[in-house]
């Protein structure tokens, strides 16, 4: 009788408890496979040699895969990224280890977009400080004028990016009348067309925004893309928010600077 195929979940799925992370990522058919042999591994920030031994297929989620992650014996035909972008794993060493890499552009798109316009509301309705002022009982509450928020309508929208994140947030918050407006030199304009949406340059996005978002991936292009002078760009009471990758902010790199 064949061995089963073995595959393995980065031990971030699981929570110190032991409880399933992630209650949304359904894994009941690869639970219902007899032919399938599922396990968990160790917690840890980047997969070892170690830990791939005999792993057939991998499902990772925040640990990293470097050229150190492949064992010697080849079982390791699959990894599997909950998530989108690859700066955190080790493309080259995944082609030369014969490793198909796949990630899952849909199973975040929703997610992410939610949290964005979570952001936009909390931000602009300064949430956080009037739940400070409610903390604070009839005293607090008596300085809640002091923290209005901000109308939405007309105010415009900008996103670094118009992938699948920054297409869903656009039409999620096209209710609040927003004016949309994204930089993306790699977009069809066919797809900023149907979504009503404005394509300018990144400095004019960055200029014009109420409401400054970043959806785009971190490549070495993208790496300290809003950078110092960038930034200093923005209108001073603009909002900035960065649901993609931190390195994408950053200081300015001496060819900046020159």
């Amino acid at each position: 009788m064949p061995s089963r195929f073995n595959v393995a979940l980065s031990g971030d799925f699981l929570n110190p408890d032991g409880e399933f992370a992630f209650p949304g990522f359904d894994i009941e058919a690869l639970q219902r496979n007899t032919k399938i042999q599922l396990h968990y591994l160790e917690n840890c920030s980047e997969i070892t040699a170690d830990q791939t031994k005999g792993i057939d297929a991998l499902i990772l989620s925040g640990p990293g895969i470097t050229a150190d992650s492949f064992h010697v014996d080849g079982s390791l035909a699959l990894i599997a990224r909950f998530g989108v972008g690859y700066d955190s794993i080790d493309v080259e060493a995944c082609t030369a280890n014969n490793v198909a890499l796949v990630i899952t552009p849909e199973g975040v798109r929703r997610p992410v977009a939610v949290s964005i316009l979570t952001h936009i509301l909390v931000l602009t309705q300064r949430f956080l400080q009037k739940e400070r002022l409610c903390r604070q009982g009839a005293k607090g509450w008596s300085q809640v004028t002091d923290f209005n928020g901000i109308g939405l309508v007309g105010k415009i929208l900008g996103s670094i990016g118009l992938g699948n994140i920054a297409r869903e947030m656009f039409r999620i918050t096209a209710p609040l009348e927003m004016r949309p407006l994204a930089y993306d030199p790699y977009v069809d304009p066919g797809v900023a067309r149907e979504l009503g949406v404005e394509m300018a340059d990144l400095e004019t996005v960055i200029r014009r925004s109420d409401i400054l978002t970043v959806n785009c991936p971190l490549t070495p292009s993208t790496r300290h893309l809003l950078n110092k002078g960038r930034l200093s760009l923005m209108k001073p009471t603009a909002i900035l928010i960065n649901t993609a990758r931190g390195a994408i902010l950053g200081q300015n790199s001496r060819k900046d600077r020159e």
